[in-house]
């Protein structure tokens, strides 16, 4: 970062002036690899510079401020967008909708979520995803299947990170055969699982002592060619873990 910041200056000696994307991007960067002082510094510089922020300072200083568990600072920083009269994005919403369940309050992040449908704001899958995997992590597995259920009859295609998610929250509640067929729907839809899919699956088989599905997701894991040494140690993992 450092050598970004003598970039700027040298720039600034030529009469080339930083502008809200230069000081963007350093906000970002500094948050990354710096910490939240010298982000914040870096705001602040900005400020006196006289470039006034916009919704990409704030969704930098938003993810920030989440990626270090500053909750409440993010709440505040979305806050304080909304106020200074800069209309959040999708990336605005969706690390909101994040900052909420990691706060342990889905009930909150779901009230987000129908803001991001009623004002239309072209949800990203990302969007979906974070929504999903909220859900399942806090125990409600069915409300996540049931949500996307309903989001595939309104057009959405999921991912092979979306059938992850719900496989892995099947299994953490217990329902394997349920987590079996979604994998089963996953392949039929063309999707190729990965090594997180059929490392989940195994766990829950032998947590569960339900060792008459290992078979079948064994065959399938081979139909899909994986390496052996892949399945070695992916087993491996399964019997230390």
């Amino acid at each position: 970062m450092q050598k970004a910041e003598l970039v700027i200056i040298d720039g600034t000696q030529i009469g080339v002036l930083p502008d809200v994307v230069t000081y963007n991007t350093l906000i970002d960067g500094y948050f990354r690899f710096s910490g939240m002082d010298a982000a914040y510094s870096v705001l602040y510089r900005m400020r006196e510079a006289g470039i006034s922020p916009d919704v990409i300072t704030y969704n930098s200083l938003i993810a920030g401020a989440t990626r270090n568990f500053s909750l409440e600072q993010s709440l505040d920083l979305f806050e304080e967008m909304i106020q200074s009269g800069i209309t959040p994005d999708i990336w605005s919403y969706n690390t909101l909708m994040h900052c909420f369940f990691i706060l342990g309050k889905p009930d909150e992040a779901y009230r987000v979520f129908k803001d991001i449908i009623l004002k239309d704001l072209s949800p990203h899958p990302v969007t979906f995803n974070t929504m999903i995997n909220g859900l399942c992590k806090h125990g409600y597995t069915s409300n996540a299947i049931m949500l996307f259920r309903n989001l595939q009859r309104h057009g959405f295609i999921p991912q092979l990170v979306t059938y992850n998610i719900l496989i892995n929250g099947l299994c953490k509640v217990s329902r394997l055969r349920a987590a079996i067929r979604m994998l089963n729907e996953a392949i039929d839809s063309g999707l190729e699982p990965n090594a997180v899919t059929y490392t989940t699956l195994m766990k829950s088989c032998f947590r569960s002592r339900q060792y008459e599905h290992e078979f079948e997701i064994f065959s399938k894991m081979t139909k899909d060619m994986l390496s052996m040494a892949l399945l070695t140690a992916q087993l491996l993992v399964l019997f230390l873990s």
